[in-house]
């Protein structure tokens, strides 16, 4: 278990100086020396002040008295501390970390670990962090805040890179530690919380906070004399057109200040903004201070929960007369001009689409709302706009996850004319792009379709496409789509035809492999971080191509010999990760 655990330190801590027994724990010391920690022993200070330091304690005893007390003193300069404890009574260990000094890691819940806090005992590996201030928060108690704990954690997994989220509510600084610890936000703001470096604060009122400027929107019981219908209200004033709140209340007690139920706060939030999930969060098991969970669950599903729990976002529709104001959180403007790849203000005439409409991981979590919004944007936008054809895209792919072929018929004609737009050198990359996308799309649901003459006609328009005008990425879809081609000609006895398509597939990886990355990755100090791992997703796909032609003498002794020398998994993980959760989603159902 060493390798586990010095992998489950470093991922939470960092490399780092980390005090140790050594004696005790050889195998861990050497494991997290190899990882790129300093060991040194319990005690000992480090030669250098500004280095970051943690301890690593293992708490075997049956109790938590006197004993582990003094156990616990040696690492009060650490910092940092990794309890590794053995089922003792949870209350009497706290009590213990408490009264020296110690609060809990604003990391040290993620959200899929909620389940293993309960009030008998903590989870095997617990992180704490010493604070002399000592300020009565939630991360200064114990069972009774693992629900606020876990809802915070839960809206951490909302935060998108560079967010500027505006918490508000009960708690709203370790909320805000929470937040920082867990996510890839941009700056914090706090309503009415305790002055921080690591964050901005304001008043209680939000009249001074300019409005569309928040990414994100964090509330859990949030007050104000106006009431809690009032405070939404100010939520989707203050949200960008792409934002969007993580809202929650308990239920109402008589007196008005929260919602009643359900269909309460769905009335108010749709009033402003676009309910997506709604979250459940109740005891797995009849007792109480078991193990808890919490669970999404869709927007119109309610539940008998006494914490009522949404996620909504804004219309990004209603920022289409705010294009000017315009910035991609994730690549400001101070880092230098954006590269073409995340540039989207110059090329969507509403650019605040992207996130909430295209982007896998960020765009609305409500699959018909989803569908609603693109069939919006193909009905209002211009023919030959990048924001048509992302539109064209997200409801085709819908239809393809549904393998509704019944419907493939109804989206091939928006494809077809887009693709048949003229280009000219004023034409947007993004727009290329989308030509190009979704050519391979048309591919995909031609073969759904049983029209396979039409695929192989779509799979090569896409395969010859200039891709290399948007960038050396967009070369899988090309790949893909001589992959796919080739394919087609295997099953109609065309041997030699499917072996230039392997032959192209390959090479045009190997072309987009040597393309110049350096102005395509973004400012130097700030390349995009997602670059190279989708550039080896184009190496990867031309690989199998490469398998294909090698192995392509086996074709003739057994097809399904030859066929299992290739990963077809490679050509679309993304897709295939979704298609295989639709599948376990239709048998969950069943």
């Amino acid at each position: 278990m060493s390798i586990q655990i010095a992998n489950a330190l470093v991922q939470r801590l960092g490399p780092c100086v980390i005090q140790i027994d050594q004696a005790a724990h050889p195998e861990l010391a050497c494991e997290l020396a190899l990882m790129g920690c300093d060991i040194t022993e319990p005690g000992t200070r480090s030669s250098s002040p500004s280095s970051i330091r943690a301890g690593y304690l293992a708490w075997t005893g049956p109790g938590a008295g006197p004993r582990f007390a003094s156990a616990i003193t040696p690492f009060a300069q650490a910092g940092t501390l990794a309890l590794h404890s053995a089922g003792q009574p949870r209350e009497a260990l706290e009590a213990q970390l408490f009264a020296h000094g110690w609060r809990r890691h604003p990391a040290s819940m993620m959200l899929h670990e909620y389940g293993a806090w309960t009030a008998d005992c903590l989870p095997a590996l617990t992180y704490w962090q010493h604070d002399s201030g000592q300020r009565d928060g939630w991360l200064d108690r114990g069972f009774d805040a693992d629900a606020m704990i876990a809802r915070c954690a839960m809206a951490a997994t909302h935060v998108r890179t560079g967010d500027r989220v505006l918490i508000d509510g009960a708690g709203s600084d370790d909320a805000a530690a929470i937040i920082l610890a867990l996510s890839r936000a941009g700056t914090v703001l706090l309503v009415g919380g305790v002055g921080d470096s690591r964050w901005e604060t304001t008043g209680p009122a939000l009249d001074a906070v300019p409005a569309q400027s928040i990414d994100l929107v964090v509330a859990f019981d949030a007050e104000t004399p106006e009431g809690w219908q009032s405070r939404v209200a100010d939520y989707a004033r203050l949200l960008k057109p792409d934002g969007r709140a993580v809202l929650g209340w308990q239920r109402d007690r008589g007196d008005g200040a929260r919602p009643r139920d359900w269909d309460a706060m769905d009335d108010t939030v749709s009033e402003w903004l676009l309910p997506e999930l709604r979250y459940a969060q109740c005891p797995a098991s009849p007792d109480a201070r078991g193990p808890q969970m919490m669970l999404q669950t869709p927007a119109e599903q309610a539940a008998d929960v006494e914490w009522l729990i949404m996620v909504a976002s804004a219309n990004p529709l209603l920022g289409a007369d705010a294009t000017l104001e315009y910035e991609n959180p994730a690549y400001p403007l101070r880092h230098g001009t954006p590269p073409a790849l995340v540039d989207f203000g110059s090329a969507y005439d509403n650019p605040w689409l992207y996130r909430s409409l295209v982007q896998m991981g960020e765009r609305l979590n409500h699959e018909v709302k989803l569908a609603r919004l693109a069939e919006c944007v193909i009905e209002d936008s211009r023919p030959d706009s990048a924001d048509r054809g992302a539109a064209i895209a997200v409801l085709g792919y819908r239809i393809l996850e549904m393998r509704r072929a019944d419907l493939a018929g109804v989206i091939l004609p928006p494809i077809e004319a887009y693709v048949d737009q003229p280009v000219t050198p004023e034409t947007p990359v993004h727009v290329l792009r989308w030509r190009i996308s979704l050519s391979f799309l048309a591919g995909r649901l031609c073969e759904m379709s049983e029209k396979r003459e039409d695929a192989a006609h779509w799979y090569r328009q896409a395969a010859e496409a200039n891709w290399w005008d948007f960038s050396p990425l967009l070369a899988t879809k090309s790949i893909a789509a001589a992959f796919y081609e080739a394919r087609l000609h295997l099953a109609a006895g065309n041997a030699q035809t499917a072996l230039a398509c392997f032959r192209q597939g390959m090479e045009t990886s190997l072309k987009a492999a040597a393309s110049a990355h350096d102005a395509q990755m973004g400012p130097d100090g700030h390349p995009l971080p997602f670059y190279l791992q989708e550039l080896a997703e184009v190496i990867d796909m031309g690989s199998q191509c490469a398998n294909a032609l090698a192995h392509f003498h086996l074709w003739q002794r057994d097809p399904g010999l030859f066929w299992r020398q290739v990963d077809v998994r490679r050509f679309g993980l993304a897709s295939w990760a979704r298609d295989l959760e639709h599948e376990n989603q239709r048998l969950r159902a069943a």
